[in-house]
């Protein structure tokens, strides 16, 4: 099954530390990375968050039975 990528908005926290940068992201916050400079801790948090978010698509579908419909859902807030 394709899934088709949809763009989404996340929200990094950088917080300055001794060796350089941990970041996390505000509305995910098990997914935490670092990095000597904000560039590096920004694009390490994203890639986290790329694993984490392909990682939760992939656990929920695995048990699926039968003809399964994914909806893209829209959340304002």
């Amino acid at each position: 099954m394709k899934t088709k990528k949809i763009m989404n908005t996340y929200t990094a926290i950088l917080q300055k530390t001794r060796g350089g940068y941990t970041a996390w992201v505000e509305e995910m916050p098990n997914v935490i990375s670092e990095g000597k400079t904000k560039s590096q801790a920004e694009a390490n948090v994203r890639d986290a968050l790329e694993l984490m978010l392909e990682t939760n698509r992939m656990m929920a579908l695995k048990d699926a039975i039968g003809d399964i419909e994914r909806v893209p859902m829209l959340v304002q807030q």
